[in-house]
């Protein structure tokens, strides 16, 4: 049996797009029987070199390959499973963008604009713990508020995660400053570039 090909969401999209849903070859109309195998062997596993082909089709033909529809995440299918309990309607990508602006285009923690900083859907109950897609478990937050991230303190222009006041960064530089009280910045870069980078 060959091997499994890897294929990335981005290459998957865009032969989905390219092929509608019906195989490259004769034109069956069922996304979920389709798969994808690669149009030059030695090249790589970009959409450009993906054809999209049904079983039918590919009978015969030896290479990795890979279903067009991946399988949804342990995530997504708990997401779906909650939707359907609850009778919510699934968090779209439209929905999405109108649930930001009738919320005002900001985000609701910090009031910060989303022309300053990218705007996340949050969940107040977790998908995982059982919440669904109903506007009341929606909130809208910017990255920052999303992740818990504030800037750094030493003002290096980079997050720090909260309730740390600086970044990861600034940590390991005032550690090996410590370390080594003695040295420059830059003599301890060159001791230690892995950390520094």
């Amino acid at each position: 049996m060959p091997d499994r090909l890897r294929i990335g969401g981005g290459a998957r999209a865009v032969v989905l797009r390219r092929c509608g849903g019906a195989c490259e070859r004769c034109g069956l109309e069922w996304p979920w029987a389709l798969y994808l195998f690669r149009v030059d062997e030695t090249g790589p596993a970009a959409a450009a070199n993906l054809v999209a082909i049904c079983a039918a089709c590919s009978d015969g033909r030896a290479g990795a390959f890979a279903p067009l529809l991946s399988e949804p995440s342990l995530r997504e299918r708990l997401r779906e499973a909650n939707n359907r309990r609850t009778g919510a309607a699934r968090l779209t990508p439209a929905r999405r963008r109108r649930l930001i602006a009738e919320r005002g285009g900001c985000c609701q923690t910090c009031g910060i604009s989303g022309a300053e900083r990218q705007l996340d859907v949050h969940h107040l109950l977790g998908v995982l713990r059982g919440g669904d897609d109903s506007e009341a478990n929606l909130m809208v937050l910017c990255f920052a508020c999303h992740r818990h991230l504030q800037p750094c303190a030493a003002g290096c222009g980079r997050w720090a995660r909260k309730p740390a006041s600086v970044c990861r960064r600034c940590q390991v530089r005032s550690r090996l400053q410590d370390l080594y009280p003695t040295l420059s910045l830059e003599e301890i870069k060159a001791r230690h570039p892995s950390l520094m980078a």
